[in-house]
């Protein structure tokens, strides 16, 4: 054998049974060696056994995760409201931090006496302004001129004593 020759040899015997390239025992045509549109040979059916045990496989896989999302859904939920709830809560503990800091404080204390209580010191005049408003407000609250407790009385009365329909008797007991 020559030298050149040797060489050329196994490179056709390699070519041959290289993995990319086939004997030709396949056609490109389709599955099977029958070329594409042609009747012959075994349809496949669109859906086979691996396909539902597939199927089947990834619905219970969805169906054990849903209720841990749901639950881990739902704590973030929660976490989310305590969170803003602590946040209002801190924010309430300020202000009433803040309130104590103004009562500790003696001219705060006098201020407000001042303008709500409508205290005053001996010798100072206070002068209070009234509009027609509160003086109507007034009569309203003074009703008949009765004292109250002289309606609330009358009222029992009315309530205990049905056959009246309901009319107010003058207060006295026995009617």
């Amino acid at each position: 054998m020559p030298i050149g020759a040797a060489p050329s040899s196994k490179t056709r015997s390699g070519a041959a049974k290289s993995p990319g390239r086939g004997s030709g025992s396949r056609s490109s045509g389709g599955r099977g060696g029958a070329p594409p549109g042609s009747g012959s040979g075994r349809t496949r059916p669109a859906f086979t056994s691996r396909a539902a045990i597939l199927a089947l496989v990834i619905c219970v896989i969805a169906l054990s995760l849903a209720y841990p999302l749901r639950e881990y859904l739902a704590q973030r939920a929660r976490i989310a409201e305590l969170r803003e709830e602590q946040a209002q809560t801190e924010q309430a503990v300020a202000d009433l931090q803040e309130r104590n800091k103004q009562l500790k404080n003696p001219a705060y204390i006098e201020r407000e006496a001042r303008t709500r209580l409508h205290y005053q010191y001996p010798g100072e005049r206070a002068y209070v302004v009234v509009s027609d408003s509160d003086d109507q407000d007034a009569d309203a609250a003074a009703g008949s001129g009765e004292p109250w407790f002289t309606q609330v009385w009358k009222s029992v009365l009315a309530a205990d004593s049905p056959e009246q329909n309901g009319s107010a008797s003058d207060g006295r007991p026995g009617d």
